[in-house]
Formats: C-alpha cells, structure tokens, sequence
C-alpha cells in the first residue's frame, strides 16, 4: 500500500510539474517613484501598464508606513490613481491569455470611507465585476481576488475618488 502511495505521490508531483500555472505579477514596490503622463508598462513581461493623461495622471511613490496584507504581503510603495478614472486615463489595464484568478491589492485613499474599483472589458468598456477598496488604516492592504473567465484585455479604475493599488497578480 505504501509503494502505491509513492507512486501516485510521485506521478502527481510529475503531472504538477508538466502543468505548471503561469503567474504575472506586478508590485508598486519595485517601480521607480513617478509622474505617470501617458501609457506606460509596470512590469516586464508587457501584461501590465498603466492609463494616463497629461490632466489625469497617476503617480507612483514610496511610502512612509508600510502596509500588510492578510497573505504576508509587504507594501513599501504605491500607484496611486488620484481620483476617477475611465478607461483611457487613471486605470491600470492587463492582458488575460485564458481563464484565470485576478488577485489585486489596494486601499481607498481615504481613512473612513471604502471606494469602489471596477474591472472592466477594455474592448467593450462593460464593468464586469467590482472591487471594494477598505479604507487606509495606515497598516492594512486590503486584498481581493476575482476570476475571470475569457482571454482578453481588462482594466481596473477606480468609480470616484482615489484608490492606491500596491500590486497585481494574474494566476492561470
């Protein structure tokens, strides 16, 4: 019965390897501190990049406090949206290759008051589902996952008022 055991443990650790999940991931963290004016990449595999305009920038910068989310992870710096956002201007857009978990840290710009983060079809401009952004405590960073279903392009902007995304992750 043990060597049964082995075998299966040893041919599912096999099978984990052939199939091995891609992850994309960008963190405000490794990013220079910056006016962002126009569209510009976050990360190096060109998956992530960020919406700008001269009038409705986005700024990314380091922190005095750090925040911690639930899963261990420390944020030293931030993209802060600085307000509403659409499609074209203060959103942050992402290429999806298939099904997948859309993981996203961040905090309202706000102490006291929650906001809203929409996650969008870039091609339609449909919000497809919404994310809550917890007010900033100083210490905690909030932390949401949601699945997509298809490939395609998606964007996340805040519905009104400023959000500050600390990192993203893509799971397939």
């Amino acid at each position: 019965m043990k060597k049964i055991a082995a075998v299966l443990l040893a041919f599912a650790m096999f099978m984990g390897a052939v199939y091995a999940q891609e992850f994309y991931y960008f963190s405000a963290n490794d990013l220079e501190p910056c006016a962002v004016k126009e569209i510009a990449l976050l990360d190096e595999d060109g998956v992530f990049c960020v919406f700008a305009t001269a009038d409705k920038g986005v700024t990314v910068e380091e922190m005095s406090e750090e925040r911690f989310a639930e899963d261990g992870e420390v944020f030293n710096a931030r993209v802060k949206l600085n307000g509403s956002g659409k499609l074209e201007y203060r959103s942050i857009h992402f290429l999806v290759e298939d099904a997948c978990i859309l993981t996203v840290y961040s905090n309202s710009s706000s102490k006291t008051d929650a906001r809203v983060l929409a996650l969008a079809d870039a091609e339609t401009g449909d919000v497809l589902a919404e994310i809550t952004a917890i007010p900033d405590d100083g210490v905690e960073a909030g932390v949401e996952m949601l699945i997509i279903a298809d490939a395609g392009e998606y964007a996340i902007y805040s519905k009104g008022s400023g959000i500050n995304i600390y990192a993203m992750s893509i799971e397939y």
